[in-house]
């Protein structure tokens, strides 16, 4: 019987605290916020909504499964960033996956508790079982101990210097084509890039930002995200992007000139989200859920030799 609300986002795409607050009533156990999220690369007042979850006495989550291994790290590389983690009194919890920027394969992500008596609420006990006393730290029992191995290893390798050396490099590409996206014509800014991603959309009324992703791809090779709820796409830097800065902010100049002068030369992804738009969630659910079942269908007949 948990459900989740929605609070409003602000001009920066960060949760709307006023709004985040008229939305917890009795039942809330707790409220989420992000740093920074997937889309549009927003980092949430974390500050400001840990005022609201001890005032309430409730949870705060923070979500830092993508900047896990930058925000901790962007202060010694230089850059700005308000507090976030458990130096902010009333946050209770934060995930991160390694796998991301910290360079580790997936299945070693974590999630981490303010006190143990929080992180005891995970486990999972099993006393009166036939096989004897069973207890999991997690819901999902059994985990691979390669991954861990592969992710301490990737730790040990870069080590605070590596991963400071790569926050540098990454969230400066990153300041960079946000910088440059503002200034350049045909194209605006989609929320405050602060540390890994930044979002954008197109100005002239009749031309999908779509297209554009979708002429940046053929003609340059860049393979940017589509997203919705507002229409945009983002580049979510990486160390061999942010090596390429300067060449993406050409190639995306040299697209708004392509897209603008032929705006119906580049349509598949923007045909897509354009429909999918006036479609009800339930029917995007079902075709979802064909296409999953399409990937997991097993291939029944065996392919015939070559020359039988």
């Amino acid at each position: 019987n948990v459900f989740v609300k929605h609070s409003r986002t602000n001009d920066d795409m960060q949760i709307d605290i006023a709004h985040m607050r008229s939305l917890i009533d009795g039942n809330t156990v707790a409220i989420v916020g992000s740093c920074c999220q997937y889309s549009h690369g927003a980092v949430d007042d974390i500050e400001e909504m840990a005022k609201v979850a001890l005032r309430h006495n409730i949870g705060l989550h923070v979500d830092c499964c993508l900047g896990g291994f930058l925000v901790p790290f962007m202060e010694q590389a230089g850059f700005s960033l308000k507090p976030f983690d458990f130096r902010v009194k009333g946050v209770t919890s934060i995930s991160c996956d390694p796998h991301k920027y910290g360079f580790a394969p997936k299945g070693s992500s974590v999630v981490m508790f303010s006190n143990k008596a929080l992180r005891h609420h995970m486990y999972c006990y099993l006393t009166q079982w036939s096989g004897g006393i069973y207890a999991t730290p997690t819901m999902t029992g059994s985990r691979a101990g390669g991954p861990v191995a592969a992710t301490w290893a990737s730790m040990c390798k870069f080590g605070v210097a590596g991963y400071v050396e790569t926050t540098r490099q990454i969230v400066g590409a990153c300041r960079k084509i946000s910088e440059g996206v503002r200034q350049m014509e045909g194209v605006k800014l989609i929320g405050k890039p602060e540390v890994c991603v930044v979002a954008f959309t197109t100005t002239k009324e009749g031309i999908s930002c779509y297209s554009l992703a979708d002429c940046m791809q053929k003609k340059f090779g860049w393979e940017l995200a589509s997203c919705q709820n507002p229409p945009c796409v983002h580049l979510a830097l990486t160390l061999p992007t942010s090596k390429n800065a300067d060449q993406f902010l050409l190639d995306l100049k040299e697209s708004v000139k392509i897209v603008f002068a032929e705006p119906k030369g580049f349509t598949s992804t923007a045909g897509m989200y354009g429909m999918a738009a006036s479609l009800p969630s339930s029917f995007l659910e079902d075709a979802a859920a064909t296409y999953l079942d399409a990937m997991s269908e097993a291939i029944s007949s065996v392919p015939a030799k070559a020359g039988a």
